[in-house]
């Protein structure tokens, strides 16, 4: 009788040898990110490969609803549901996840350029936690870099619910930000890696801060989501709109 182990390796030993000659573009991530996302579903699947396969409903919009984008009145929020899938080798990540089935949590993702032999789907999720409900004492309050918008500047009080990083030419990151006073959310890049870093560090949490946005003064066309950009987080006050 072959062991599942061998058997496991005799594929995986198949499967390079297949895509061996393959393109490097058409392999590898496409996205990583971090998302505030609530899993509906979680189960245990596979017979060769074991994988934890599930759907879990993150905050999105519809790209087709018309309103007032100069105004920052864009987008109604909605949810989206996103099959996803984890790997046997991350046990833990699976027990957390499925332990909090129906609770906000954050995710870390990978989004493969093809799905692995392994998974059922390309989109896997690699870590879980639950939100902290203030950022730790000694965490940095505010940051603020170079503003890149020439066209406009604004603020408001939300928070990022998502961020994805796609090595775009540009290297940007793409967020999806909640603008609390207009209950709206809106898709803004960030172009500068400090600030991404910052991000990713302030989703470790459910806090809400002030964010500073600059728009474009030219459409960014396919390289970016968006002709926005933010340039300060302050967890204390609005930040100001010109550079200082």
């Amino acid at each position: 009788m072959i062991k599942k182990h061998s058997l496991r390796t005799a594929m995986l030993t198949l499967l390079v040898a297949m895509f061996a000659s393959q393109p490097v573009y058409a392999l590898g991530t496409y996205a990583k990110g971090r998302a505030f996302i609530v899993v509906t579903k979680l189960e245990s699947k596979g017979v060769f490969f074991t994988s934890y396969e599930g759907v879990f409903e993150v905050a999105s919009y519809d790209k087709s609803e018309k309103c007032d984008e100069d105004n920052e009145q864009c987008y109604t929020p909605t949810k989206q549901s996103v099959k996803f899938s984890i790997s046997d080798d991350n046990k833990d990540v699976a027990n957390f996840v499925l332990q909090n089935i129906g609770r906000l949590m954050i995710i870390d993702y990978k989004i493969h350029r093809i799905t692995p032999i392994a998974l059922s789907t390309d989109f896997e999720v690699v870590g879980a936690a639950a939100p902290l409900v203030q950022p730790k004492a000694d965490f940095q309050r505010s940051i603020r870099v170079v503003q890149t918008g020439k066209s406009k500047n604004f603020t408001f009080y939300g928070k990022i619910l998502r961020m994805e990083y796609r090595g775009t030419a540009n290297k940007s990151w793409e967020c999806l930000v909640y603008n609390r006073e207009k209950d709206k959310v809106l898709p803004i890049s960030i172009t500068d890696e400090e600030m991404a870093k910052y991000v990713q560090s302030a989703m470790a949490t459910a806090k809400e801060y002030y964010i500073g946005v600059s728009r474009a003064i030219f459409n960014t066309g396919a390289l970016r989501d968006s002709n926005y950009d933010i340039y300060a987080i302050n967890y204390d006050q609005a930040p100001g709109l010109i550079s200082e």
